[in-house]
């Protein structure tokens, strides 16, 4: 099918770090610390609240990258509860004073999958996981699964557990294409790793499929959007458009935090473990259970790092924050947010 890129400012449209209200007019913006351009930009654009939440959560950032691995947990997670609670005052979002997890052991043995949570009725992590688009509410799930389905920890993951098969696949040139002859638009991407450039792979994803017109192994998704040039139409109502399509393309995108831009598709064909789930509620639930054991039960934590998954814990404890903030932080700005080592 022909077609053409989609083209905003000069620049081909790609998916945006930003799950709700990404910017797509915007420049990339090149930041050394994103706590302090938010801290820089709340003050111009946010409310008392949501600038109180940041200022806590850097603090706990910052006292966070000087604590063990073993009492981390605790300090990470106030970082990821005060961030969260500034992304939701900006928006207008009553901040509870619940935190909306509980956790329990379902055994005694210290394995990830005996490690329970449960989503309550109400509270920060339920107002957060809904502006992403998540109805968590009344959910449980084990450690185990919620580890499975973060991507920058999935090659420890896989490691640990051998047994588990990759759900994430690398995807490059992912963007938005117009077909040449009607307002009909969709996103695509390709596969350059020849171990995923399989027919039988594609066949098995809800929602995409193979573009066979294309050079090279490309996907796209089915469903359509449109983006319409006709004399009427406004650059916001196209922007709109785009941004409704990319909220539910970004459920099977995910994205890692990096010096450079690395995007992922996750397959949706796996079964029981996948978690349909944005990155940042299962990063929250994550750390949230960790953080219980490092208040209440710190020898059953202990006992976690002598097992076999201690450096999969390891990974999951001494990366989250990076990639939790950065994803909080483009969210409340609603601009894309790197390091100045990528341009």
């Amino acid at each position: 099918m022909a077609h053409r890129d989609i083209i905003i400012n000069s620049k081909k449209v790609s998916p945006h770090k930003a799950y709700v209200g990404p910017k797509f007019n915007e420049k990339t913006i090149l930041v050394e610390s994103h706590f302090e351009f938010i801290e820089m930009w709340l003050q111009r654009n946010g409310n008392e609240d949501s600038r109180i939440y940041w200022d806590q959560a850097k603090n706990f950032y910052h006292a966070a990258a000087n604590t063990d691995v073993t009492s981390k947990p605790l300090v990470a997670y106030y970082c990821m509860l005060n961030a969260s609670k500034s992304l939701l005052a900006l928006k207008g979002v009553g901040v509870s004073p619940y935190h909306g997890l509980a956790g329990s052991p379902a055994a005694n043995k210290a394995m990830l999958v005996n490690e329970l949570i449960e989503v309550k009725a109400n509270g920060v992590f339920v107002a957060l996981s809904n502006y992403f688009g998540a109805s968590l509410a009344g959910k449980k799930v084990n450690l185990k699964d919620v580890l499975y389905n973060i991507p920058y920890i999935h090659r420890a993951f896989t490691t640990t557990h051998p047994g588990m098969q990759d759900l994430f696949i690398p995807i490059s040139d992912p963007h938005f294409v117009r077909n040449m002859k009607s307002d009909e638009s969709w996103f695509c991407a390709t596969v350059r790793d020849s171990q995923y450039q399989k027919e039988n792979i594609f066949k098995k994803q809800r929602g995409w499929e193979i573009d066979a017109s294309e050079h090279g192994f490309v996907i796209r998704r089915n469903k359509r959007f449109s983006w319409s040039t006709k004399r009427g139409t406004s650059k916001s109502d196209r922007i709109n458009e785009l941004k409704d399509y990319h909220s539910k393309i970004r459920r099977d995108i995910k994205y890692i935090h990096s010096h450079q831009r690395l995007w992922y598709y996750k397959r949706n064909d796996r079964g029981g473990s996948v978690l349909p789930w944005p990155t940042p509620s299962l990063i929250y639930m994550g750390m949230h259970r960790l953080s219980e054991l490092c208040r209440y039960e710190p020898s059953r934590l202990a006992r976690h790092f002598k097992a076999q998954h201690n450096w999969l814990l390891t990974e999951f404890i001494n990366h989250s924050l990076s990639n939790f903030v950065d994803q909080i932080a483009c969210e409340i700005c609603g601009l894309e947010l790197m390091s100045p080592k990528i341009r």
